[in-house]
């Protein structure tokens, strides 16, 4: 019995233990945040084979490439918008808060309480929420507060000045580019610290417990982490099965994908087939929306921006002569020489009976 007992002890000290160890090196992953970029926005456009994009890190910004900052700030300012500027008040707050709230984890995982773990993980949560609200309002600020002697100004259908704000998560189309606002690796090694304190709670309750639970929980939260970016798939033409009807998918230029906020992409061989399929959609919401762009064969476009037309003069694979386009002067053109049916995508939806 007593060598029983010791086994019990010494099994509980082991477990004990590997959740202290989880809960520091949870912490100390925060350290990646002041070399790694956490978020990322990205430009696309015709006239940038190759897109631009800014890296946004806790205490700078910097170009994708050599030139981009610098890039983005000439077209900010023919449209009247600020320029991205070399400081913000946030570079010089940030990086007390990270180095903070690793200190904290720290002597959380040197007391070794359970509490102090989910508390660590529930202030980690509050200072995202906040973090993200303040970058939504700058973005907001950027995209909105505009000068009055801007160089170009260019309004909606309804007469109004156009707004340029990034979109906080996703992809949103902005004239002519396509804005894609994702988070890096930075972020993905913050939300894997935040994951190991919540397997560190959950450990130190359980010590009784075997390695292989702590291993597979663990490996689950891994896995979660490092699958949550969500992002449309590239379409093999002439390899993938459509979704909807299974024909072969060939057509660069009547191509489209849903990709679902779970981050399950569904290939189709024609616009016709992915409204279709959304008729009897009881799958994870949706995330994007994507089709080809008539102009740009194999280039998806997102449909909810997209310029749609219904001509018999283009067929489409599965006979609903549906064509979409990126931009609307391309569309222009091609009515002019073919004719029939503009439409944009709440017309669309409408079309097929789609009400959501």
């Amino acid at each position: 019995m007593a060598a029983e007992g010791g086994h019990i002890s010494k099994l509980k000290l082991e477990v004990m233990k590997r959740s202290k160890l989880y809960m520091l090196v949870g912490a100390l992953l925060l350290a990646s945040l002041f070399v790694l970029p956490l978020w990322n926005i990205t430009l696309e456009a015709p006239q940038y084979p190759t897109p631009i994009g800014m890296n946004i890190y806790i205490t700078r910004f910097t170009g994708v490439g050599e030139n981009d900052i610098r890039n983005i700030n000439i077209m900010n300012h023919y449209v009247g918008m600020k320029e991205i500027p070399e400081v913000i008040p946030e570079f010089t707050i940030f990086p007390y808060f990270v180095g903070g709230m690793i200190l904290l984890g720290l002597l959380f995982a040197l007391i070794g309480n359970r509490k102090l773990y989910i508390t660590w993980f529930g202030l980690m949560i509050l200072l995202g929420t906040l973090a993200m609200y303040d970058f939504y309002q700058w973005e907001y600020d950027y995209g909105h507060d505009l000068k009055a002697n801007a160089a170009i100004k260019f309004t909606d259908a309804d007469g109004n000045p156009m707004t340029y704000q990034p979109p906080l998560i996703g992809a949103k189309r902005i004239l002519n580019f396509r804005a894609i606002s994702m988070p890096r690796i930075g972020t993905y090694l913050m939300v894997l610290g935040m994951a190991l304190s919540v397997l560190a709670f959950i450990q130190h309750k359980k010590e009784s417990a075997g390695k292989l639970s702590a291993v597979l929980i663990l490996g689950f939260l891994v896995t979660g982490v490092w699958s949550c970016e969500v992002k449309p798939q590239k379409i093999n033409y002439g390899t993938d099965a459509c979704d909807f009807c299974r024909m072969t998918i060939v057509d660069r230029q009547h191509a489209a994908q849903l990709v679902t906020e779970k981050g399950k992409a569904y290939k189709y061989d024609a616009i016709e087939c992915m409204m279709n399929d959304l008729k009897k959609w009881d799958r994870p919401a949706v995330a994007f929306y994507l089709v080809a762009d008539y102009a740009n064969p194999g280039v998806l476009t997102d449909a909810r921006e997209a310029h749609f037309l219904i001509s018999e003069s283009i067929p489409s694979p599965m006979g609903a002569f549906l064509t979409a386009f990126a931009y609307e002067t391309a569309r222009a053109d091609t009515f002019d020489s073919v004719g029939g049916e503009l439409l944009y995508w709440s017309e669309l939806k409408s079309e097929f009976d789609l009400t959501n």
